[in-house]
């Protein structure tokens, strides 16, 4: 009975402190946890007043290059953005208009050029019908992107970029891009909430026209 108590008595302390460590690591995973889902509800909450935001300024009525100015003013601090723009596909008059382009701090004049051209990303979209998501400066002149004259004079580069059609029956009516320095800057996430800006501001630019045809 001696020799088997004994041996109970040394083994408890290990247990005790086995079940200690078991126990701090159930605990510093559940932290973890509990910070991660703070974190998306953060995320989220973002995402919601973001939304919000675009929904009480993006009104019918206003031009495309209204729309377009409001929808930066909304995202471009939340979203960080380093460049922002919108362009109106004239598909008559073979026109690739930008009419609003944010870059390097303040709006700048950016050229119209041929739609047949297909010369940029843009054009990849539009043609695409589809939203196109480039995370890496290689990626991007892999794909054709274009430097604009700021950009070759500053060697200031964004490295994501991400185009959303507007619209696009029978063909887009333009695209609004979201351009960060960072690379693969976009989560999914984050691109479904532009997505869902540009619908907002493609249903703007739709119903403006009805009015405008009745």
């Amino acid at each position: 009975m001696g020799l088997f108590g004994g041996k109970s008595r040394d083994q408890e302390p290990i247990g005790r402190d086995d079940r200690l460590h078991q126990l701090e690591a159930e605990n510093r995973a559940l932290k973890s946890r509990l910070e991660e889902t703070q974190e998306l509800v953060r995320h989220l909450d973002e995402d919601r007043d973001l939304l919000l935001g675009a929904i009480e300024r993006l009104q019918p009525g206003l031009s495309p290059k209204e729309l377009g100015a409001a929808l930066l003013e909304v995202c471009f601090k939340p979203l960080g953005l380093a460049c922002f723009y919108v362009a109106l596909a004239d598909w008559d008059r073979d026109q690739l208009e930008f009419v609003l382009y944010h870059e390097g701090g303040r709006v700048r004049q950016h050229p119209s050029r041929k739609l047949s051209d297909r010369a940029g990303l843009s054009e990849r979209v539009l043609s695409s019908r589809r939203a196109i998501y480039i995370r890496t400066l290689e990626e991007g002149s892999a794909a054709g992107s274009l430097l604009t004259a700021a950009e070759q004079a500053t060697g200031l580069i964004p490295h994501s970029w991400y185009g959303v059609p507007l619209g696009g029956e029978p063909r887009p009516a333009g695209l609004v891009s979201f351009q960060s320095f960072q690379t693969d800057a976009f989560s999914e996430r984050r691109r479904r909430v532009m997505d869902a800006l540009a619908a907002l501001m493609s249903t703007c630019m739709c119903t403006q026209e009805m009015v405008q045809r009745h």
